[in-house]
């Protein structure tokens, strides 16, 4: 078993620990000329057909997440544009809400001492008038939203009332302030509506309209360039592509837009021409991680910038990496669709909500609940356990090394077992992450 690296991270590109253990082949590739590639790249960190002499672990690969996914810079929106961007600046009230005392019931609006002792056997009939102002013995016919007029201080409810022609009659009593919404009652102005880092929602929306503020500053959503390798199978009858949809929804979840930078040709190619072109605020490079003979990301990084970190403790998503090229972020993400998942999870997702002024931590919904049966883990490893809810009780969909994405459709979420545990025992009660 690899040694799980506890040190520093380094600084380019890690030594390749191990000798070959055995040699590739079957798909096409030509092995003396890969044998010569491998020994000119061998002081560069090639683990193919070598497996990873040491690992990062969990904790170091999520600090090079933080130290690289600084938030974006601000932009202003439209207010109608503005859901679910993220804050810049704090809000604050521009006015009074409401700005001006209103009605909230419809009815008439009346001087409540006048109603006193009005009953269905001692009705009391007023003059219906017109607004602005209400003189004594008079009623004014309002609806909701509309300025109280002068002179009211409650309104009556047309179930106590019957107008007849320019007569009311009350038919009960009505309190002062029944009926009424006084100015400032919601919010007062200069009070704080939303701090830095709020992800704004419809309601926030209508308050900010309401106010009559019509553009906020957000953080730029990050683009996220999406290079993806085509799936491992018969060159006759290739897989479809599992990761780009799976992707594209995640990387819009967390805030990012997704950019397609290229799925055909060579990966290496591929990767080096998405690192080289304009646009884009990090890279994700989904596939060829690994240690077999095709698996070129980790050398396409290196060589067109820097290769950080390749092989981290966690399972599923181990041969996930992390460099750069010049100020772009570069992750790779692993090409089996559950990896992937699990390696986005854990790392890009926190870089794309990082760079958008998000909290980086896990953004599902998470409720606690005791194992039913055994969560199987191996020391020294993160792993993500997908799990389902049975009975409000939580039982594995699989192991985290087995039971592919079909085990992630299964489940209604996942739990992150810590690597000093082996696991946790039924009775033992864990933090599910909800899947959306």
């Amino acid at each position: 078993m690899p040694a799980v690296r506890e040190s520093r991270l380094a600084g380019g590109i890690r030594e390749a620990g191990q000798p070959p253990a055995a040699a590739g082949g079957g798909r096409g590739i030509d092995l003396m000329a890969f044998d010569e590639e491998r020994t000119r790249g061998a002081s560069g960190g090639d683990v193919r057909l070598r497996g990873f002499g040491d690992l990062v672990a969990f904790g170091e690969a999520l600090e090079w997440v933080a130290r690289h996914g600084s938030p974006l810079d601000v932009e202003e929106v439209d207010v109608a544009e503005a859901v679910g961007r993220v804050l810049a600046a704090p809000l604050h009230a521009t006015a009074d809400l409401p700005p001006f005392d209103r009605v909230s019931d419809d009815g008439y609006a009346v001087c409540s001492g006048e109603t006193i002792g009005a009953g269905t056997y001692n009705p009391l009939l007023l003059e219906l008038r017109e607004a602005p102002g209400l003189s004594p013995g008079g009623a004014i016919l309002v609806a909701a939203g509309m300025p109280l007029p002068r002179g009211a201080d409650a309104v009556m409810p047309f179930g106590e009332a019957q107008a007849n022609g320019r007569a009311l009659e009350v038919l009960g009593s009505v309190a002062e302030g029944v009926g009424i919404e006084q100015r400032g009652v919601q919010l007062r102005s200069g009070a704080t509506l939303a701090p830095v880092g709020r992800a704004l929602r419809p309601q926030d929306l209508a308050v900010l309209a309401s106010l009559g503020v019509e553009r906020v500053s957000v953080v730029r959503r990050p683009g996220v360039k999406l290079v993806i390798a085509a799936a491992k199978g018969d060159a006759r009858c290739p897989p479809p592509d599992a990761n780009g949809p799976m992707l594209r929804a995640l990387v819009e979840r967390d805030g990012g837009i997704a950019l397609p930078a290229g799925t055909e040709g060579d990966h290496r190619a591929a990767i080096r021409e998405a690192m080289a072109a304009q646009g884009g605020d990090l890279l994700l490079a989904v596939g060829r991680t690994g240690t077999g003979p095709d698996d070129e990301a980790s050398l396409a990084l290196a060589g067109a910038g820097q290769l950080d970190v390749h092989g981290i403790a966690v399972r599923p998503g181990g041969s996930a990496g992390m460099g750069r090229a010049g100020e772009l972020p570069v992750i790779l993400l692993p090409g089996d669709p559950l990896a992937c998942l699990c390696a986005y999870e854990l790392f890009a997702g926190a870089m794309i909500r990082r760079m958008g002024g998000r909290d980086p931590r896990l953004p599902h919904a998470a409720l606690e609940a005791e194992v039913s049966r055994k969560i199987v883990s191996t020391i020294g490893f993160t792993e993500v356990c997908q799990v389902r809810l049975v009975d409000g009780r939580v039982e594995p969909t699989g192991s985290p090394g087995s039971g592919g994405i079909a085990s992630a459709l299964r489940a209604d979420g996942f739990v992150v077992v810590p690597a000093p545990l082996e696991g946790y025992a039924p009775g033992a009660r864990v933090l599910v992450h909800l899947h959306s």
